[in-house]
């Protein structure tokens, strides 16, 4: 990024500046004395490390030990940003990823006894079949609606566990 102080501008890229100044010749690249010469001057912006929940939010450009400098200061992050930063849910995750994350979660071994407390011969059929020999789990198959409603899964928490399934 690039600052010039004297009108408070910034630039993310030396397109910006071409932009920002058509009337300015420059060559096919332009160097660092040429922003320099501009009133342009590279910014250091370091963006600091946040624990989850929090946001680095940039303040002002200062110049510091002749350095121009970006300061930021750390907040709660909104909903809307915490919801913006979760990864999607993936709409398919392998039977092995799911195994491992029903595990991780402590919910595997209730798996086998909620299947076999299926009343309905065919449903029951149909769900054990699932189980045991699909390759794949569908977000949306009744399959999985089906064994989340079992393990008391609610939407957001079968979202979550696909998630954690897929990053494995």
């Amino acid at each position: 990024m690039y600052y010039k102080p004297s009108t408070g501008e910034r630039f993310a890229l030396h397109s910006d500046v071409r932009r920002a100044m058509p009337h300015v010749l420059f060559g096919d690249s332009i160097s660092e004395a040429d922003l320099i010469a501009l009133g342009i001057f590279p910014v250091a912006q370091d963006e600091p490390a946040v624990e989850p929940g929090r946001v680095a939010v940039p303040l002002s450009i200062e110049l510091i030990d002749d350095q121009w400098t970006q300061l930021w200061t750390i907040r709660d992050a909104t909903p809307d940003e915490i919801e913006a930063g979760k990864p999607p849910v993936p709409q398919q995750i392998s039977s092995g990823q799911g195994r491992e994350a029903l595990y991780n979660a402590g919910l595997f071994a209730g798996v086998q006894s909620a299947i076999d407390a299926i009343e309905d011969v065919d449903t029951k059929w149909r769900v054990q079949n699932a189980w045991d020999y699909r390759p794949t789990w569908e977000r949306q198959s009744p399959f999985v609606a089906m064994m989340a409603g079992i393990l008391g899964l609610d939407a957001a928490a079968l979202d979550e566990l696909f998630i954690t399934a897929a990053a494995l």
